[in-house]
């Protein structure tokens, strides 16, 4: 290399890194005047690449209540920021959220963000756009939403292939200036998984949930002895104990509805087995969106099961004490937590992680006894089990975020 390409190389060396210096100082200065502008109410960008129409899973429900909670709040704003790398946002989404903002290439990134005082994350892809946003915006804090551990998920699954990709999470998690929890046990998992280690704080604030029936007596049988599970179909869930259970253990006289297998294009063998070898006490109600159907699965239940070997939080029971139904459910991590103050007007059983048939027995033996709880008795720990909701409404969720917000920014 001549003397003239030498001297070219170490001009354009120091024009880049001075060009990077110059972006850095930039973002730093942009970002630090936000923070530190003293505001009546705080913008918070809501980041997602999902809500509704576009779902993939329960993160879509907990950007709508995340929305809805804060609606009319002098405190805080909520601006949606749809990112758009995988799905373009419908047009009628304009209209329906308020301000929603895209990110349709990274350029985009700088003017969605601009004058956001803190990023609720809630992606578990595009992991650079993360990275972009911190570059771009270094003293703006990112919360970042865990909707569930995914390498526990991988974990309980027995390996999916849908949650391999835990690493993603755990990368998310390290250029995160929060983590949020939804439950305590997901805390505990959290710190099992040496994630405390990395410099990101954490705080537990549960998911909201908006009681539907606080003024509506709906009709139930406290008399039926029908047994329920409504949910997905993982390994994780265990949805299949209670008929299993009433099988082995020659429980008479019961009979399951067991909501949710997805028939899909794969169909699903396991199930079909099932319910060819119990199909004189089990019913199969697949997968649907269909509100008709679901309420019928309610009318048709005396008793709901809420099982599993891991649940970050439990929309399911929390559904299941709003609208009065007895229900037996694992004492563990989201739910454990959800019924702790009414534990003694709900129905629960000890879970077994390890052993599949003893974790059986635990289900039957908590499933003898309801059976023999008296119907009004039934009817009264129903409706003294709603108390476990009150926690969990809007209003008492919001202030934990308002509480976390103003620490942020203080």
């Amino acid at each position: 290399m001549n003397l003239y390409e030498t001297m070219l190389a170490i001009f354009l060396m120091i024009f880049l890194s001075l060009r990077s210096l110059f972006d850095y100082f930039r973002g730093y200065f942009k970002s630090w005047s936000y923070t530190h502008n003293k505001k009546t109410q705080i913008k918070v960008g809501l980041l997602t690449n999902e809500i509704p129409p576009i779902v993939y899973g329960g993160v879509a429900t907990w950007i709508v209540n995340f929305i809805s909670m804060f609606e009319g709040d002098d405190r805080v704003t909520v601006i949606p920021i749809f990112l758009a790398y995988n799905d373009a946002l419908p047009e009628k989404c304009y209209n329906k959220y308020k301000d929603i903002r895209v990110i349709e290439k990274p350029e985009d990134i700088n003017e969605c963000f601009a004058d956001i005082d803190v990023c609720v994350n809630n992606l578990w892809i595009a992991l650079e756009t993360i990275i972009q946003i911190k570059e771009e915006f270094p003293c703006m804090n990112i919360v970042s939403v865990c909707h569930s551990l995914i390498r526990m998920e991988n974990i309980t699954n027995m390996g999916s292939c849908y949650t391999s990709n835990f690493n993603q999470q755990e990368i998310t998690f390290q250029h995160s200036d929060y983590v949020v929890l939804i439950s305590k046990a997901e805390k505990d998992y959290y710190n099992q998984f040496g994630y405390n280690l990395f410099d990101t704080k954490t705080k537990v604030i549960y998911n909201s949930y908006q009681p539907k029936y606080d003024d509506t007596e709906l009709d139930i049988n406290y008399s039926s002895n029908t047994l329920g599970y409504i949910g997905r179909h993982v390994p994780r869930k265990r949805p299949e104990i209670p008929i299993v259970s009433i099988n082995q253990n020659n429980i008479e006289g019961i009979s399951v509805v067991n909501m949710g297998v997805d028939y899909d294009k794969y169909d699903n063998a396991y199930w079909r087995i099932l319910e060819k070898k119990y199909e004189e006490s089990l019913k199969i109600i697949p997968f649907t969106s269909d509100k008709t159907i679901k309420e019928q699965y309610w009318k048709e239940i005396g008793i709901n099961c809420i099982t599993g070997i891991y649940e970050p939080f439990g929309y399911t029971i929390c559904e299941c004490l709003d609208r009065r139904v007895p229900v037996i459910v694992s004492n563990i991590d989201g739910p454990k937590e959800i019924v702790e103050e009414v534990v003694d007007h709900v129905y629960t059983y000890e879970v077994d992680v390890d052993n599949y048939q003893k974790d059986i027995q635990n289900f039957t033996q908590t499933l003898r006894e309801t059976l023999s709880v008296d119907p009004e008795v039934r009817k009264h720990n129903a409706n003294r089990a709603r108390k476990a909701l009150d926690k969990l409404r809007p209003e008492n969720i919001k202030e934990d975020w308002i509480v976390l917000l103003t620490e942020i920014l203080d």
